[in-house]
Formats: C-alpha cells, sequence, structure tokens
C-alpha cells in the first residue's frame, strides 16, 4: 500500500472516530458534519470527498466482509479443502494479528453502543452486516453448486453471522489471538451440529 492510500485511510479512520465519539458524547442531533470535520483536522469539503452524511461516517466501515480473493478461493474449494475450516477462514481472513482481533472486537463493541445510544442508526447497521451475509450466501452458493431455489446457503451465511457475533462477544475472554478465536468458531459451528444431528430425523 502506497503513502497516499494510507494516509487516505488514516484520514478516514480519524473521521470516522471523530464521529463515534462526539456521537456518543452530545448524540446525533446534537453532532453536525461541520464539528466533526473539525475533530477530524480536515474541512467540511474533505469530509465530503470520505462521507455522504453524519450517518454514513457513523456506520460506512461497520461491516468486514471478505475480500473477493478470499471469496474466489472459498467458492472453489479452498484453502484446505474442509467446508467449516474454510468458512471460519473466510469470515476472518482479513485478521492477521491479535492486535487487529482487538481492534475488530473494539469496533463490534462501539457499534454496538452507537446503536443502544442512537436506535435510528440500527437499520443502517443491520442493511450492512445483511450485504456480508448475502456475500457469503453467494460464495457457499458457488462452492456447493446449490439451485437458485436452494435456501441453504442463506441459512448457513445467518448461522455464520451469529457464530461470529459469538465469539466476538459471549466467549470474547476465551480469544487473545486470532487462532483462539478461529477455533472458537470452529468449535461453534461443530456444536451446532452436533445439538441439531439427533432431531435430524
Amino acid at each position: 500500500m502506497g503513502l497516499r492510500e494510507r494516509k487516505k485511510r488514516a484520514t478516514r479512520r480519524a473521521l470516522r472516530d471523530a464521529a463515534v465519539r462526539l456521537v456518543l458524547e452530545h448524540g446525533l442531533e446534537n453532532v453536525t458534519v461541520e464539528e466533526i470535520a473539525a475533530a477530524g483536522e480536515v474541512s467540511t469539503r474533505t469530509f465530503f470527498n470520505y462521507f455522504g452524511s453524519k450517518e454514513d461516517a457513523l456506520l460506512g466501515d461497520v461491516s468486514h466482509g471478505p475480500g473477493e480473493e478470499a471469496v474466489r478461493t472459498f467458492a472453489a474449494g479452498g484453502p484446505t479443502g474442509g467446508f467449516t475450516d474454510d468458512l471460519v477462514q473466510l469470515l476472518t481472513g482479513f485478521l492477521t494479528d491479535s492486535d487487529e482481533l482487538t481492534s475488530w472486537r473494539e469496533e463490534a463493541r462501539v457499534n454496538w453502543q452507537l446503536t443502544e445510544r442512537e436506535p435510528q442508526l440500527l437499520p443502517g447497521m443491520l442493511a450492512r452486516l445483511h450485504d456480508v451475509e448475502v456475500r457469503i450466501a453467494e460464495a457457499v452458493a458457488e462452492r456447493t453448486g446449490a439451485a437458485d431455489d436452494d435456501e441453504t446457503p442463506k441459512l448457513i451465511a445467518g448461522v455464520a453471522g451469529t457464530v461470529v457475533r459469538y465469539a466476538l462477544a459471549d466467549a470474547a475472554e476465551q480469544q487473545e489471538t486470532v487462532g483462539s478465536l478461529r477455533a472458537a468458531m470452529r468449535g461453534a459451528f461443530d456444536r451446532l451440529g452436533e445439538t441439531f444431528r439427533p432431531y435430524g430425523s
């Protein structure tokens, strides 16, 4: 990544952080774009180069969906050939170290703080999470060759989203590394399979 791209990402992050801090402190209705821009040390015009509104600044980077390369690898049957392990990798492939895991978990906590503070943000946040689930469902459908009317890929994607939220929240104290997070997610998928298997007939 070049210097220019790193600067752009840093500016975008600074604006998002400023928007979150100001909204949690003062409420969405009491914060202006101009105040967010000033807190991010940029002009209002620069703010609109990155976000269309203050709501967009709060929600624009909410979802961590899988990248194009990760989707292609999964859909083609990789990286290991084991469906569940590959699904876990698809969901967490953007994490490379424990610092990124800590940041991801903190961002998830802040996002839900925002929706508790400002419930009107919830539909936008859920829409972004839904977009991630759609992308995962499409990857599952491509990998498995599911028919267009087969709802299984959507179900798998929905369960996957729940497992991610479980691993980030309910069992957070047990995951200190990316490896332990992935192990917890794999364990959650296995327990779900064991739980429902007796009722399969």
